[in-house]
């Protein structure tokens, strides 16, 4: 079992869920955005994966090498400051990127990409506070971010998919128990990541989506 958790642990890390979104985004989205065509929905997925996934785990990576971490899984809070640091940086700057702008000569300008990475934003900031005080579990604040993603996408999708939602919240469950099994935090660390994660996207679609408009 701690084999099959520390797999999923992996193919579910919380750098790759912007990634997961854009696909999930993307891909429910079809007429929304198919005028731009294929070859623009490549770029823009390969934009989101390296600055916040690839940049990210370098900058980790470069600090391990340094000395300047013990373990590349961060098992403290202290050495979660500086990798949050550097993720919020490399977070924002794909926000940045995706604002509505008509003078880039590669057209960013998703909405959907763009309050989600804003969302992002919001629940890895939460958790950069609250990292004072506990040890959040950064995969179930992504696995609730694409849980808020997805009920989100409900209204905007051309297909029904409220099943999809179901199997996100299964597979929620399932990194948070995977969390569990490997004892990287507490039942109220696993619950407390959810909540961030999904409140960060319900507040960037519902809140900050109305006061930038």
């Amino acid at each position: 079992m701690k084999a099959l958790s520390k797999f999923i642990s992996y193919l579910f890390h919380p750098l790759l869920f912007p990634t997961y979104g854009t696909v999930l985004i993307l891909a429910l989205n079809p007429n929304m955005f198919g005028y731009f065509g294929e070859k623009l929905h490549v770029v823009w997925l390969i934009i989101v994966f390296a600055l916040t996934f690839i940049f990210p785990v370098v900058w980790v990576a470069m600090m391990k090498g340094l000395g300047m971490i013990e373990s590349l899984n961060m098992e403290t809070s202290k050495e979660r400051i500086i990798p949050f640091v550097a993720a919020g940086t490399f977070y924002l700057w794909t926000t940045w990127m995706f604002r509505a702008n008509v003078h880039m000569k590669i057209p960013l300008n998703n909405p959907l990409i763009f309050y989600m990475m804003i969302g992002a934003c919001i629940s890895l900031f939460v958790a950069f506070f609250m990292n004072s005080f506990t040890k959040i579990s950064l995969h179930t604040l992504g696995a609730g971010s694409i849980m808020g993603l997805i009920l989100i996408l409900i209204k905007f999708s051309t297909y029904d998919i409220r099943l999809l939602f179901v199997v996100i919240v299964v597979l929620a469950g399932i990194i948070g128990t995977a969390r569990l099994i490997l004892k990287a935090h507490t039942e109220p660390q696993i619950w407390m990541g959810y909540f961030i994660g999904f409140t960060g996207q319900f507040l960037a679609f519902n809140v900050v989506s109305k006061l930038i408009n």
